[in-house]
């Protein structure tokens, strides 16, 4: 089966140029992938996403976007499909003219954690500032007063860690082939079971356990919405990529 219709919608991109989809095996599966000669620089994953707006079947948007200086030719001018090089996989070299990108192609994990670290300084440091009493140890004796300044500052590395996904995140889920609102979705979602913690712990702990009405609103403000984005995660996870 040839994949016209999925090169006719790639061509709709602004600034695709040139472009070619083709079925490639890659360890034990077979992968689609898309060549594409582009006008200036473009992101992988911004056609992809693309792609997902078009009418192009899930299971026919390519799992990966190599862009590619020229496609390869034949004598007589045909696109030279056994000239295509290989994505560049995880512990392999890449192979052929133009190899670029990783499957997944994503923000750089120390980007993530020392954006995270950036954010968890002054949220540690302002806690008191927004729940004045919140993690107060002082009358918390050793080794649990110790043991509840680890989760303090846990809780605002989360936070943290929250933030840099926030801003870094959500093209590395764009290159796994869901759905754009989905994509969305599941991106916001990550987000808010990590940045939740910090002010979650906060509430609680000024909280009453008799203070009915703050506690109804602590549950469906955290907890309720913490299950719905987990379960929007599980969506994400299940549904199905057939692109490979």
């Amino acid at each position: 089966m040839g994949y016209d219709d999925v090169e006719a919608e790639l061509r709709r991109h602004p600034k695709v140029r040139e472009c070619v989809v083709a079925t490639i095996h890659t360890g034990s599966r077979n992968t689609l992938v898309a060549y594409v000669v582009t006008a200036g620089r473009t992101d992988p994953a911004e056609i992809r996403a693309f792609l997902a707006t078009q009418r192009v079947r899930s299971d026919r948007i390519p799992r990966a976007v190599i862009v590619v200086d020229s496609l390869p030719r034949t004598s007589s001018g045909e696109v030279d499909r056994e000239g295509l090089p290989l994505p560049v996989l995880p512990g392999r070299a890449a192979g052929g003219k133009g190899s670029l990108p990783a499957f997944g192609d994503g923000p750089p994990g120390p980007v993530m954690l020392v954006l995270a670290v950036i954010v968890a300084v002054p949220a540690f440091l302002l806690t008191n500032t927004f729940w004045p009493g919140s993690t107060d140890l002082s009358v918390v004796p050793q080794p649990w007063a110790g043991l509840f300044t680890v989760l303090y500052v846990a809780e605002c590395l989360s936070f943290g860690l929250g933030a840099g996904f926030l801003f870094l995140g959500r093209r590395r889920l764009l290159g796994m082939g869901r759905p754009p609102w989905l994509t969305t979705l599941a991106h916001l979602s990550v987000v808010w079971l990590l940045v939740a913690w910090w002010p979650q712990d906060n509430f609680y702990r000024l909280a009453a356990k008799n203070d009915w009405e703050r506690q109804a609103a602590l549950v469906y403000g955290f907890n309720i919405t913490l299950m719905i984005a987990a379960a929007v995660l599980v969506a994400f996870a299940v549904r199905e990529d057939r692109a490979g």
